[in-house]
């Protein structure tokens, strides 16, 4: 379902973000969680998605994996950021959160796709509306 616009809206119409967000962090098993991550990032697409997801404590789960063991579950976490840092209320509580610190700590990253996700959110968190700063 989540592979169509249509379907992306009928899921967040579910709730099912506000759920997945509390399953980062109930679940316990890597490939599960690395599921959740690529699901939260295709359903942030929606409209409205930034949003509510905003409204859970999606970011400071999401910065507490930036450092996880599993490299996957480090480049989703930073992806998930940049998609929701894609809209200018996003921008703001993604830094509010203290996003950019641990972003930062990830351009050092030993794995090339944990790096390019780091970049592509912080580039997110820097541009604005005008595309200054």
């Amino acid at each position: 379902m989540a592979e169509y616009t249509f379907g992306i809206q009928s899921i967040i119409n579910t709730d099912i973000l506000r759920i997945l967000v509390d399953k980062l962090v109930d679940e316990k098993e890597e490939e599960i969680l690395v599921l959740i991550l690529r699901l939260i990032n295709i359903l942030l697409e929606g409209e409205m998605a930034t949003d509510l997801v905003l409204s859970t404590p999606v970011l400071s789960r999401l910065n507490g994996y930036l450092k996880a063991k599993n490299w996957q579950i480090r480049k989703l976490s930073a992806e998930n950021l940049g998609s929701i840092s894609y809209h200018i209320m996003g921008k703001i509580a993604t830094i509010d959160a203290g996003s950019i610190q641990p972003l930062s700590e990830m351009l050092g990253d030993e794995i090339f796709e944990v790096r390019a996700a780091a970049i592509r959110a912080l580039a997110s968190l820097a541009q604005l509306k005008e595309g200054k700063i």
